[in-house]
């Protein structure tokens, strides 16, 4: 038996059209982090009208959980297939999500006409603010994932790839406090120079940690004149580990250098978290394999990521239940994503396509796990003995 049948593809292409309206709309009606009502309205009125029964929000503003059940059976696996469809600044929908948000509708609706007896319940779960704003650390926080066996999503990239590694991440704001003189005076303590001691001191200590870790920042307020000793100086870093608890040691370092600066300035300093931090995510190798096997029959290339270079809150919701992010790939010429270049991708053929491939991998991976629940056990498995140890 083929690991993707033809009744799946039929499914898939038949609806694809359909659904894609869905993501034109998203793309076409961005709205940043914690701003997604339009989006989150619009997708929950889609979704009633298509016999979903939704209950928003869920443990976070401008999220959902969609529920077909038309009298089926209780006492299947349930399945969380997560819809993010919150935008960037300036460049709207290049993070992907307006299209991936319409692969796991695609995935669940497909999934309904081709296999109406398929041995799982099929919840679309709508997961707002990732970028930065961590809504899925609240959902997880007030519950919402806990009904599940598995969540999961085909987040857009740059290649195929049948799961992310996550690195853990820490959105930080480090404030230093001066006090403010003409530019020539004697007495005023330069806030500028806090923040400029603090950059060097951070890249100097990238000598000295592991090649997982990651430091990355801008200033977003270093003075009004130039005439003037700024009294205050904001800067903004991701800070990144492999885990949490590699993380937790990275951000006493970094605060060890913001406090450095400060005395060396006469200044003072903060540090503030930008709420809780992004974990990292368990790897599945067997399961990886089982859904490398898929790409195989289907004839798509792809790339293994063992080693994390992203973070994502998706990593929050594995502590509860076991959680894949898939890649799916979105351009022939290796445009990235955040980049203005990738919004062109979304639309047309390119973002047709993308559409297809990435319901086409997931629904085959969840019909999978349906008619093999050994496999579903197994990776339920791999997933509690990473945490036990």
């Amino acid at each position: 038996m083929p690991l993707v049948e033809e009744k799946w593809k039929q499914a898939v292409m038949e609806l694809r059209d359909e659904i894609f309206e869905v993501s034109l709309w998203l793309t076409e009606h961005p709205e940043t982090t914690g701003n997604e009502v339009e989006s989150c309205k619009y997708l929950v009125n889609f979704l009633r009208n298509h016999g979903y029964d939704v209950e928003t929000p869920c443990g976070t503003p401008h999220s959902f959980k969609a529920k077909y059940r038309e009298g089926r059976d209780s006492g299947y696996p349930k399945i969380a297939v997560m819809c993010e469809y919150d935008a960037l600044p300036e460049v709207g929908h290049a993070c992907g999500h307006s299209l991936s948000s319409a692969i796991s509708i695609l995935t669940a609706f497909a999934l309904r006409k081709a296999y109406p007896d398929l041995p799982l319940e099929i919840d679309l779960v709508g997961t707002p603010a990732e970028e930065g704003g961590g809504g899925k650390i609240h959902m997880v926080k007030n519950h919402a994932f806990d009904e599940y066996d598995l969540a999961i999503m085909n987040h857009l990239e740059i290649e195929n790839c049948p799961h992310n590694a996550l690195l853990a991440c820490a959105a930080t704001t480090i404030n230093f406090y001066g006090e403010a003189a003409p530019a020539s005076a004697v007495n005023g303590r330069n806030a500028f120079n806090a923040a400029q001691l603090f950059v060097h001191a951070t890249d100097m200590l990238r000598q000295h940690i592991t090649k997982d870790c990651q430091m990355q920042g801008i200033i977003t307020y270093g003075g009004s004149a130039a005439n003037s000793v700024p009294e205050r100086n904001t800067l903004k870093y991701c800070l990144r580990a492999d885990n949490l608890e590699k993380l937790k040691d990275l951000c006493q370092k970094v605060e060890k250098c913001a406090q450095g600066a400060a005395i060396a300035t006469n200044c003072e300093y903060e540090v503030v978290y930008n709420g809780e931090p992004y974990a990292d995510i368990f790897y599945p190798y067997d399961t990886v394999e089982e859904i490398i096997n898929i790409y195989k029959e289907l004839g798509m290339t792809y790339r293994t990521l063992e080693q994390g270079e992203t973070s994502s809150d998706v990593g929050n919701v594995d502590r509860v239940v076991p959680t894949l992010e898939m890649f799916c790939k979105a351009s022939e010429d290796g445009v990235q994503l955040h980049t203005r270049e990738m919004v062109p991708l979304l639309y047309g053929e390119r973002g047709k396509q993308t559409l297809y491939e990435g319901a086409l991998v997931m629904g085959a991976f969840l019909v999978l796990l349906a008619y093999n629940p050994e496999k579903f056990e197994h990776l339920k498995e791999e997933h509690r003995r990473y945490y036990a140890r």
